[in-house]
């Protein structure tokens, strides 16, 4: 069965000037690192399961063919992008060549996952967090099994902020330079479907454009967003959480939506004693325990519950050299880490060993 029979949103593409053989490996590396499941593998065809939908690849008459479906036009989307980001490791003036069979259909519009929202207000929480209400054109994507998303704030002093936009080959078209925009990822913290009303909070840190952005925007400030995306609320009997504080809005949100039944523990980083003060819901059957950044590393408690606690779901939102240790850890240990929830939250600027 064809992905055009299997799905209600498909889309087709060539891959010219790539061998199958190069694509494949490419495939094969892209689901061991993410744990995907390949429904077929060959020397002639392969496919490739995700969460939005499934990608098939084959060696057509002229080149390698890439077909992707899914039942959402937005998920259609992401799968689009993913398949960009693949290609671009292999080739970049290959993945600019991608032209894709249904670009006619949307060229000149929007991204399907992009709107904007007008910011309402911005308030200050305890432990050191800024709370963001805004108005989106709509969520009714938004569910429980997405709840995140990613800003898209262009830079303060521009006057007429440019904005992406589909290009007559279905790719996506993102402002540069001096228009290039700012796109950090965020947690909804609350939501309200009828109103579209959206609030998310953001941590505050020296330095950090989203920070300085949330400190000085006014209300009526219209800024891009795009999403949903990410993982969503675990459905699990037993869970062990570890984030900083850059995962905090994230831990919350679950804690407030986890079964009255769960059971579990928490484990929150802290590079500043005032985080504790966060306000943090309970759960009855979930503990929380802080600790400090310079005594602990998340990545290490994590593999620890891995080991003695195989029946509990690890969650994890910390720096990416923690996340990168857990999912090593799992492949060590032949385990399967798509039971569970890792991510990369932020990077640690690299040190540079040029002097003076």
């Amino acid at each position: 069965m064809s992905i055009q029979e299997q799905f209600p949103f498909a889309a087709h593409t060539l891959l010219p000037n790539i061998s199958y053989p190069t694509l494949r490996n490419a495939i094969q590396h892209r689901a061991k690192e993410f744990d995907l499941p390949l429904a077929q593998d060959s020397e002639t065809e392969i496919q490739l399961k995700t969460a939005y939908g499934t990608y098939r690849f084959w060696q057509g008459d002229e080149a390698p063919i890439a077909e992707i479906g899914s039942s959402r036009s937005d998920w259609l989307y992401v799968l689009k992008e993913s398949l960009q980001d693949i290609v671009h490791e292999l080739s970049p003036e290959i993945a600019k060549a991608i032209h894709w069979s249904d670009a006619q259909e949307s060229a000149g519009n929007r991204p399907p996952n992009f709107q904007f929202i007008t910011i309402e207000d911005v308030t200050a929480l305890a432990g050191g967090f800024l709370r963001v209400t805004a108005l989106a054109e709509d969520l009714s994507h938004f569910t429980t099994d997405s709840i995140h998303f990613r800003l898209a704030l262009p830079d303060p002093g521009r006057q007429e902020p440019q904005w992406p936009y589909l290009s007559d080959s279905g790719q996506t078209i993102w402002p540069k330079g001096e228009a290039a925009l700012h796109r950090p990822v965020y947690t909804v913290r609350d939501m309200d479907i009828s109103t579209s009303r959206l609030t998310f909070d953001i941590f505050i840190h020296e330095g950090g454009r989203a920070t300085a952005w949330a400190q000085s925007v006014t209300p009526g400030t219209r800024v891009g967003l795009t999403g949903p995306g990410g993982g969503g609320i675990p459905e699990v009997d037993q869970i062990t959480m570890y984030a900083d504080e850059t995962g905090f809005p994230a831990v919350a949100r679950i804690l407030e939506a986890l079964e009255p039944n769960a059971s579990g523990h928490v484990v929150l980083q802290q590079t500043c004693s005032a985080s504790a003060h966060y306000p943090m819901p309970t759960h009855p059957g979930v503990s929380i325990e802080y600790v400090q950044e310079s005594d602990s590393d998340l990545g290490d408690l994590a593999i620890e519950t891995m080991r003695n606690r195989p029946n509990h779901m690890i969650w994890l939102a910390a720096e990416k050299a923690a996340a990168q240790k857990l999912r090593a850890a799992f492949k060590t240990e032949g385990l399967n880490s798509k039971e569970h929830y890792i991510a990369a939250y932020w990077t640690r600027p690299a040190i540079s060993n040029t002097q003076g």
